[in-house]
C-alpha cells in the first residue's frame, strides 16, 4: 500500500465560507497527520486497551501533533480526541478528532486506514476531513457547502431500491458495545435483503464511501463521537440521509447508534434495523 497525497490545497476550499479558515486548517493538519501514519507503518508499538482494541504510538502521536495544531490556532475550542478524551462534550464549538481511524487495519497493514477531523457547534457538524492516506483520498465537507473527494464533488448513490442497495456495517467488538452473536445475525438479514455487506473497519470510512456512493447505506452500533463527527457531515452534504436507529431520541454522535444513506433507502434501513432493536 503506496501513501499518496491528493489534499486539494488549502487555498482552494476557504471560499466564501463561514468555515474557510477552519476547513483550510483541517485539512492541512489532516494531511500532516496522515503523513506521520504513513510514515510510521509498520510500527512494533502495539498494545491492547481491551481485546481487539488497538492502540499504537502513532495514534498517540498523530493525536499529539492534532491536538497541539488546534490549540495553538483556536485556544478557545474544545478538543475531543480518541487517545485522551476525559469525556464527550455537548455544547460549544469542539473539535472532534480519531488520530488513526482502523487501527487494526493499520497494525495489519490493511489500507483502510483514516485520520478523521470534524468540528462541530451547536448546530451540528460544520467542518469534516477525512484522509485516508494508503488510498491516496482526502474528503471533506463544510456545511452547506457540499463534500468533495481530492476535490471534486461527491453525491450520494441513485440507487432507488433497498434490495439493490450495497451496504457497510462495522462489528461491536468491544466489551459491552452490544451483542455480537445477535449482531451477527442481523448482518445475515442485511445479507439475503440487498446486493450484500462490506465491512471497511473504519467507520469514517464508511461514511466517506456511502457520500461517494460507493455504497447505499451504513449501520453501526457502539461508535463514539470521533468515530462519525467528519463522515456525517461528508453524508449530508453529499445528499445523504443520517439518523439513529429506530426509537433513538438523541443523535447518533450521543448515541453511537447510526443509520446513513442515500436517503432512497434509507425507509429499508430502518426496516431491517427496527427488526433487531432490542435485541443487540
Amino acid at each position: 500500500m503506496t501513501p499518496e497525497s491528493s489534499a486539494p490545497a488549502a487555498s482552494s476550499v476557504t471560499g466564501s465560507s463561514p468555515f474557510g479558515h477552519e476547513i483550510a486548517f483541517a485539512l492541512a493538519v489532516a494531511a500532516e497527520a496522515a503523513k506521520l501514519v504513513a510514515d510510521g507503518r509498520g510500527t512494533a508499538d502495539v498494545r491492547e486497551k481491551e481485546r481487539a482494541d488497538l492502540v499504537t504510538d502513532v495514534d498517540e502521536a498523530s493525536e499529539r501533533l492534532i491536538v497541539g495544531r488546534i490549540r495553538e490556532r483556536f485556544p478557545g475550542d474544545a478538543v475531543v480526541a480518541e487517545e485522551s478524551a476525559a469525556a464527550a462534550i455537548a455544547s460549544g464549538r469542539r473539535w472532534i478528532v480519531d488520530p488513526v481511524d482502523g487501527t487494526a487495519n493499520f497494525v495489519h497493514g490493511h489500507p483502510f486506514v483514516a485520520v478523521s477531523i470534524g468540528l462541530v457547534d451547536d448546530a451540528g457538524p460544520a467542518v469534516g476531513v477525512v484522509h485516508a492516506p494508503f488510498l491516496g483520498e482526502v474528503y471533506h465537507a463544510v456545511r452547506g457547502g457540499g463534500a468533495f473527494l481530492n476535490g471534486e464533488r461527491i453525491r450520494v448513490s441513485g440507487v432507488e431500491r433497498f434490495g439493490r442497495s450495497l451496504l457497510a456495517t462495522g462489528f461491536p467488538f468491544k466489551q459491552g458495545k452490544g451483542d455480537l452473536d445477535a449482531y451477527m445475525l442481523m448482518v445475515a438479514d442485511a445479507v439475503r435483503s440487498t446486493h450484500d455487506v462490506r465491512r471497511a473497519g473504519s467507520a469514517a470510512l464508511d461514511l466517506a464511501f456511502t457520500a461517494a456512493g460507493r455504497v447505499e447505506g451504513f449501520f453501526e452500533i457502539g461508535l463514539a463521537p470521533w468515530d462519525v463527527a467528519a463522515g456525517i457531515l461528508l453524508v449530508t452534504e453529499a445528499g445523504g440521509r443520517v439518523s439513529g436507529w429506530p426509537g433513538d431520541t438523541e443523535p447518533p454522535m450521543v448515541t453511537g447508534r447510526v443509520l446513513a444513506s442515500n436517503g432512497r433507502i434509507h425507509e429499508g434501513l430502518e426496516e431491517l434495523t427496527a427488526r433487531w432493536v432490542g435485541r443487540i
